[in-house]
């Protein structure tokens, strides 16, 4: 297992699409990626919830499913919501007479997917008639190559927009472009409940 957060686990894994797209998630043959899947704690009865003291329980397929779906579709809308955020960026700094006094990254979310593992055709014929039902469901993410031994960052909280980095730290210059950019406007209006469930999505892979 590559780690587990609060919600999901995290697994090394491998893709291979008998219809292979052009380009994105896929594209390649027996491409790495990221498997993950939600998770319930499971505490001993009668025991404390200290950290780490708990099991990893799985949802009935009824209710992974549709985390699974709602993970999905927030990561579907996560890239064009970047890429207006960009777009409003570009057009500022197209309309002022100096440059920024910083450097803007330039990010990307990662590849997405989701899948969905079906049983065998049942040898029952009373059960063919109730159809071929999906018994796990699996979000599957690119594999994001760690090329300089760095760990995994958090940049900023899901409900927090200040930097969780301190001012010498690398990627301090991200998490504070993450906090002024993208949550400052977005907490203004009806995006803000949008934006909270975007930010736990937030894998960026730096464009380079």
């Amino acid at each position: 297992m590559l780690g587990a957060g609060r919600f999901k686990t995290a697994h090394p894994g491998w893709l291979i699409l008998f219809a292979a797209p052009e380009s994105g998630l896929g594209s390649c043959p027996h491409e790495k990626v990221t498997i993950k899947r939600p998770f319930h704690k499971i505490y001993p009865p009668g025991g404390s919830r200290a950290p780490g003291k708990y099991v990893i329980g799985r949802y009935v397929v009824a209710d992974e499913i549709p985390k699974l779906f709602q993970e999905a579709n927030v990561l579907y809308w996560a890239g064009p919501l970047l890429e207006f955020a960009y777009n409003y960026i570009d057009h500022c700094i197209a309309r002022s007479t100096d440059p920024p006094p910083f450097t803007i990254p330039r990010l990307c979310f990662v590849e997405a997917g989701l899948a969905l593992s079906y049983s065998q055709a049942p040898s029952d014929s009373n059960q063919k008639s109730k159809g071929c039902l999906p018994h796990a469901g699996f979000l599957l993410e690119e594999l994001i190559s760690d090329d300089n031994n760095r760990n995994f960052i958090k940049y900023i909280h899901n409900m927090d927009c200040n930097p969780l980095l301190d001012v010498d730290e690398f990627g301090y210059d991200i998490a504070t472009f993450f906090g002024l950019y993208a949550a400052h406007p977005v907490r203004q209006d009806w995006w803000f409940g949008f934006y909270i469930r975007l930010s736990g999505c937030m894998h960026f892979d730096i464009l380079h």
